[in-house]
């Protein structure tokens, strides 16, 4: 049997040195091994160290604008993947992935990052990490060096290990800890396990029927994914700060994005400023308050089921109101209302029924509806967006759309596009809609 083995020579001089790696290569070839000759120069070897050193030089910190450190993180990565062979990519997505998230999770739950942070964040060695949550050491040298590989900690010695930023901030942001948690476990993780094998089994057809789904499927119940989190309070709890998390961390405010002072100066008295429909705790409200410190209180309505809504701690300006948006909207005539991935979780037939229960209660030329969404591109769509898309598909049916698929179900519902504020590298765009 041939073998085969690689040689690299550093090129000093190709005139001198040609000739003594062709006799290497016949003597090889006499032995019956086949030989890939790789010509390094020491120029290209010079080179190489120098991208290395930049790419170690980046920190978030490095960059103008959260658009500019957007750019480079996706540039890097569409450089990562032409550096792997196609062995490392399906070795991240089928053994990295999940080792990783087992090691955080453990982590989390023995109170590693909170007890570090506690002690300031400094290095630390296993063993102290082990004797300040009471856990034993060997298990926790093991889960570090998962995560010090894949450069969520920072080994700093043997067994001693300094905190990132990441590491720091699931110990100061509970809602970003608890993303490993049930959402992790019992929504993303088993839905899209499950997937392949719910479409496999429809004939590869697109679903569309939030009730005969993949969360019907791989649950073995009838109900959908809002009627498990109204009796499944841990994953309730999770998933509303899985929500919050995508709001503050992956998304641009939307204060930011569309010319809200145009909005304060526009109310007339007596009316409801903003109304916030299917808006959880409150984030998106609070960022508009923050802005607009000096509106009236109560001016601003948070609307959400109630069960969402009935221990909500907010600020004065805001005032919380339980409400289906299956049903009339009972705030006639406010200046903006306001959704915030609401409509993404339905299909269209749905969401159009959201939509004209919004119209209904909107009254002409004062009167706008924000929809605050992601829009996917018709050529080369953020990978955020693509990967929200598939989520929605695993869990609700759902899916994010393209500007077309939005106009579509914003005519049929009795409005009209006014205008697609849209901002470079953002996830989410927002959606002006009037009446027509």
């Amino acid at each position: 049997m041939v073998g085969l083995f690689r040689v690299s020579w550093p090129r000093l001089d190709l005139c001198q040195d040609t000739h003594r790696r062709l006799r290497a290569v016949k003597e090889a070839a006499r032995g019956g091994i086949e030989v890939l000759p790789v010509l390094q120069s020491r120029e290209e070897m010079v080179s190489t160290d120098r991208l290395i050193k930049n790419l170690q030089g980046i920190d978030e910190s490095a960059f103008a604008n959260e658009a500019e450190r957007v750019r480079v993180r996706d540039a890097l990565f569409e450089a990562l993947r032409k550096v792997q062979s196609p062995w490392d990519i399906v070795w991240d997505h089928i053994w990295v992935s999940g080792a990783t998230n087992a090691s955080v999770k453990t982590l989390i739950d023995a109170g590693v990052f909170k007890k570090w942070a506690e002690r300031g964040g400094s290095p630390k060695t296993c063993e102290k990490l082990a004797d300040l949550t009471g856990t034993d050491e060997l298990l926790i040298k093991r889960m570090m060096r998962q995560l010090a590989g894949q450069h969520l900690v920072i080994e700093t010695g043997e067994d001693i290990y300094a905190a990132t930023p990441w590491a720091m901030a699931l110990a100061s942001d509970p809602a970003l800890s608890a993303v490993y948690g049930e959402f992790y476990a019992q929504l993303n993780n088993p839905m899209f396990k499950s997937l392949p094998y719910f479409l496999g089994e429809r004939g590869f057809e697109n679903p569309t029927d939030v009730n005969d789904c993949n969360w019907q499927y791989w649950t073995k119940t009838s109900n959908n994914l809002f009627a498990d989190l109204s009796i499944n309070p841990a994953m309730a709890n999770d998933f509303h700060a899985a929500m919050q998390c995508h709001s503050k961390y992956n998304l641009t405010p939307w204060p930011e994005v569309y010319p809200t002072s145009t909005v304060v100066k526009a109310i007339e008295p007596g009316r409801a400023l903003v109304v916030d429909i299917g808006g959880s705790k409150g984030h998106d409200l609070e960022k508009f308050r923050l802005c607009h410190p000096d509106i009236p209180d109560g001016s601003l309505i948070l609307q959400d089921l109630p069960d969402v809504v009935k221990d909500v701690q907010v600020d004065p300006a805001i005032s919380a109101q339980g409400y289906d948006f299956f049903t009339p909207q009972p705030v006639k005539g406010a200046r903006i209302y306001f959704m915030h991935n609401v409509l993404h979780d339905w299909p269209d037939d749905s969401a159009i029924k959201i939509l004209k229960n919004v119209a209904g209660a909107m009254e002409k030329k004062y009167s706008k509806l924000l929809i605050h969404e992601s829009l996917i591109s018709r050529v080369n769509p953020l990978a955020r967006v693509t990967v929200s898309d598939i989520t929605m598909m695993a869990c609700l049916a759902s899916k994010e759309r393209t500007e077309i698929e939005w106009g579509e179900i914003v005519e049929n519902s009795g409005l009209r596009i006014v205008k697609i504020w849209r901002p470079p590298q953002s996830v989410e765009s927002v959606i002006e809609v009037e009446l027509r």
